[in-house]
């Protein structure tokens, strides 16, 4: 009897151990899988009892979006759910399976928001003139806050969530939809307030122009030059709604330093109720784009950047962004496994 048992304990380590190296071997190392995709009382121990795979195997399956009998048949390479097919806007260069990880794993984040929203989804227009005037009757200028708060009261969550594998390629921002919901995932790990209201914009921007209609799309990199005709339509959309105009573009003085950009921003700001944070970006980006080198463009962004740090301070935006999700899911409309990993991906 006794050796019957001590087989079956050896067997489910072995197993265990397998299961790891499947996983590894796909991109999801094993400290990863212990640290997000199981249980926070899980440890070792567990893992030497009988029936220790097959749990282990349920939650990884339900938090990273995995076909659970791809994880139980030995001899298979673990598989994402079918649910997971998205469409990718990426920049030269990278491969869109190089984001089959990073976008899975975000796709159930959002699926979780999107049935924690009691918030009913209903755009009030299609119109960035409209929204921004919208926001503007309560708030000086359209910025993080703002959009936000909009985004939040017509049902649309909105996420940050950066926890991936660190081998793995990320993406700035994600519009998924789930239920006829859309929710956006916001990836881009910048601290700075005006570069995530620029990509939520955008993002939002996929979702007026019908871009993401009950799919997942992904955006690798958001660029303001991409000759994509969604990324040029939801580009012009996050523009006008953060700066008035479709393409408008702000040119200060070549000679400003950082200390000078922040002052001259902050005198747009007042003129033309706008964040000064996002008059610093589009300046930037319009002298980017038009300079013949790249040592030229870097001293353009680092002197943007600089600026960006005297207006805004220590701000920490992806926190920021996930206060107000902490503020309007119900978790107790998901499942207890559920409910821990929505806090442990975006609460903590």
């Amino acid at each position: 009897m006794f050796m019957r048992c001590s087989m079956m304990l050896s067997q489910t380590q072995t197993q265990m151990e397998t299961l790891y190296e499947r996983l590894e071997a796909i991109g999801l190392p094993e400290k990863f899988i212990r640290e997000q995709a199981l249980p926070n009382w899980w440890d070792e121990e567990f893992e030497d009892t009988p029936g220790a795979v097959v749990e282990a195997a349920a939650y990884i399956s339900r938090r990273l979006n995995l076909d659970i009998n791809s994880l139980l048949e030995p001899q298979a390479a673990p598989t994402f759910k079918r649910s997971c097919v998205a469409r990718f806007k990426t920049k030269q260069g990278i491969v869109v399976n190089e984001l089959l990880i990073t976008h899975c794993i975000a796709a159930r984040i959002a699926e979780m928001a999107a049935y924690a929203c009691t918030t009913q989804f209903k755009l009030v227009s299609d119109s960035a003139f409209v929204i921004r005037n919208k926001i503007l009757s309560d708030r000086e200028f359209v910025d993080l806050e703002g959009l936000l708060n909009f985004c939040w009261s017509c049902g649309i969550p909105v996420v940050h969530f950066d926890r991936y594998p660190k081998s793995q390629d990320k993406f700035d921002g994600m519009v998924a939809s789930f239920d006829h919901r859309p929710v956006i995932v916001i990836s881009l790990n910048r601290c700075s307030r005006a570069w995530l209201a620029f990509i939520l914009a955008h993002e939002l921007g996929h979702i007026i122009k019908g871009h993401a209609s009950n799919t997942i799309l992904i955006d690798e990199k958001v660029l303001l030059e991409n000759p994509d005709i969604e990324e040029v339509e939801a580009n012009q959309f996050a523009v006008e709604l953060l700066l008035g105009k479709p393409d408008i573009g702000y040119n200060f003085p070549a000679y400003l330093t950082g200390e000078g950009m922040a002052d001259y921003a902050r005198k747009i700001s007042v003129r033309d109720r706008v964040d000064s944070g996002a008059v610093v970006l589009n300046n930037a980006w319009n002298k980017a784009i038009r300079v013949a080198t790249s040592k030229e463009e870097r001293i353009i962004w680092a002197t943007a950047n600089k600026s960006l740090k005297i207006i805004e301070g220590d701000a920490d935006a992806p926190s920021y962004i996930n206060i107000y999700a902490q503020q309007y899911l119900d978790l107790d409309k998901l499942d207890v496994d559920s409910q821990d990993y929505l806090e442990l991906a975006i609460m903590e």
